[in-house]
């Protein structure tokens, strides 16, 4: 073959060769970028299972919220509202539509109608056999009360003494332990079926104090405690906590807040 002009021809072998050597780094940074793309991919993909693990590890494990035992050994927080050791005081309270869904109405002698929930009901008809087996007479006062009830009560407190003394002998609303079905006010004869301080140097007052415990209950207000409870001292208020844990307050002679190590 008669080359016509060996200059242009060798221009133009040059210029193919340049574009099949720009093809082939082309394709070669291409594979390159490719491999890479394809190793961060595998990273990514190993880092959102690695996160998913570690997400169901953690909805998994076991809450850290203050825990306690009650008579079955279970865990229960002290936190929940429908935990039988649930702390509610005048830096913790509950929602005022609250109402525990176990309520029975209690047949032991009273002042009044009034109800606690199941497990604290039963308990508290062998806390009353005892007493009686004792010679000693114990009345319920008030047991539940809804947050409209609490409500009443305080504002009845505030206007006939004032805001100060009422906060000493009457929780808020929203802040009574009486709206967790959990609570019994406990009177007698001896003190004229009131609620007095005098009840606590009676010998209804004293079995209370001595023997509740076995049955699941504490002397909720204990004397020169107010300070720590927030309440004048109430011998007639009783709160039900379970047997392993109300044994364990009264062994320490701490209050609950004592006890779980919070105001």
């Amino acid at each position: 073959m008669r080359i016509k002009d060996k200059k242009r021809f060798i221009i133009a072998c040059g210029g193919l060769a340049a574009i099949l050597i720009a093809i082939i780094v082309l394709f070669t940074v291409r594979l390159y970028h490719s491999g890479n793309n394809a190793q961060v991919a595998d990273k990514t993909a190993s880092a959102k299972i690695t996160s998913t693990q570690e997400a169901t590890t953690e909805n998994n494990s076991p809450t850290t919220t203050a825990e306690t035992g009650n008579d079955a050994g279970d865990k229960t927080s002290s936190t929940s509202t429908d935990s039988i050791t649930a702390l509610v005081n005048k830096n913790h309270s509950i929602s005022a539509s609250y109402v525990p869904n176990d309520l029975v109405t209690l047949d032991l002698p009273s002042t009044r109608d009034t109800q606690l929930r199941s497990d604290a009901a039963e308990a508290l008809v062998k806390l009353f056999n005892a007493a009686r087996s004792a010679g000693l007479d114990l009345y319920c006062c008030s047991g539940y009360r809804s947050y409209e009830n609490q409500s009443e009560l305080y504002d009845w407190n505030v206007s006939t003494y004032g805001a100060e003394q009422a906060d000493l002998v009457s929780a808020r609303p929203g802040m009574s332990e009486h709206q967790l079905g959990l609570a019994m006010d406990v009177t007698s004869a001896s003190v004229g079926f009131d609620l007095l301080e005098s009840f606590g140097t009676t010998a209804e007052g004293q079995f209370l104090k001595n023997n509740a415990y076995k049955y699941g209950f504490i002397i909720r207000y204990p004397q020169d405690k107010t300070d720590i409870t927030g309440y004048a001292y109430e011998p007639w208020h009783i709160r039900y906590l379970g047997v392993d844990v109300a044994t364990d307050i009264y062994n320490s002679g701490k209050t609950m807040e004592e006890y779980y190590g919070v105001n």
